[in-house]
């Protein structure tokens, strides 16, 4: 690679990382559906709410992806309601086709907690990310304080331990 190559690359990739690290909250561009069909602006979406805010993204088809909702929906969302009155949101990344499971699936699973769905699958390229299960964290005034991808069982500690240092900040 010659030094010039090498010099536009590099350049690249700080500005590229500079681009990421400035998105401290959420785009002001990004539209979710409710299960209703009802159209809303994200960052509104979460702003109304005014406090903690975790978001999930995921998909039905993925038995794996589902995992993190059903391990907090049945072990730790009251709780951390109660400790800290967060609020969880789960995003739906199925697409057209495969949008309509979503009411069905969280109905069963009896979820107690927003569900949106994002069937144009906007979310990947204005968040930049690619794995499923993808979290974040924000704190009350829609600050993105953490993000993961993926999830491996015992993940909701590292994230009860983010949400509690949030509190002790306040």
């Amino acid at each position: 690679m010659t030094l010039s190559a090498r010099i536009i690359l590099g350049s690249s990739l700080f500005f590229l990382s500079l681009s990421i690290q400035a998105q401290q909250t959420l785009p002001d561009s990004l539209t979710m559906e409710t299960l209703k069909g009802k159209k809303v602006n994200l960052k509104e979406y979460v702003a109304n709410k005014n406090k903690v805010t975790i978001i999930i993204f995921w998909v039905t088809w993925s038995k794996p992806n589902q995992q993190e909702l059903v391990s907090i929906n049945a072990n730790y969302l009251e709780d951390w309601q109660k400790k800290y009155d967060v609020e969880l949101i789960a995003i739906s990344m199925d697409n057209e086709r495969t949008t309509g499971r979503v009411k069905e699936l969280t109905e069963t699973k009896e979820w107690k907690f927003d569900i949106l769905c994002n069937p144009d699958n906007s979310a990947f390229q204005e968040l930049g990310f690619g794995t499923l299960p993808y979290t974040i964290l924000l704190d009350a005034t829609g600050k993105i304080i953490y993000k993961r991808k993926g999830y491996i069982p015992g993940d909701e500690e590292e994230l009860e331990t983010k949400i509690s240092n949030l509190m002790i900040k306040k």
